[in-house]
């Protein structure tokens, strides 16, 4: 579906409010905007991860996040990668 919108003064646009719902999009949830060129932009939508789900760690030998709930660092990763292109 598309939908048209006008940027205000300070160049904000409305996220449809059906596409919010599908979404699960609020005031708080962090989007990333790409410009692809040629007059196309790219939105994504980031989904943070609860503070007790995972801990981030340093040691002398090397940095990087603990997840509580048994997901393999290594395996996000890759899946992002994938998602991102």
């Amino acid at each position: 579906m598309t939908y048209t919108t006008i940027p205000s003064v300070k160049g904000q646009i409305t996220i449809p409010s059906s596409i919010r719902k599908k979404y699960n999009i609020s005031k708080e949830t962090p989007v990333i905007i790409k410009d692809k060129g040629k007059g196309i932009i790219e939105i994504k939508i980031m989904r943070m991860i609860d503070n007790d789900l995972a801990e981030y760690y340093e040691t002398d030998r090397e940095i990087g996040l603990h997840f509580k709930n048994g997901i393999n660092p290594k395996a996000l990763m890759d899946a992002i990668k994938k998602i991102d292109g």
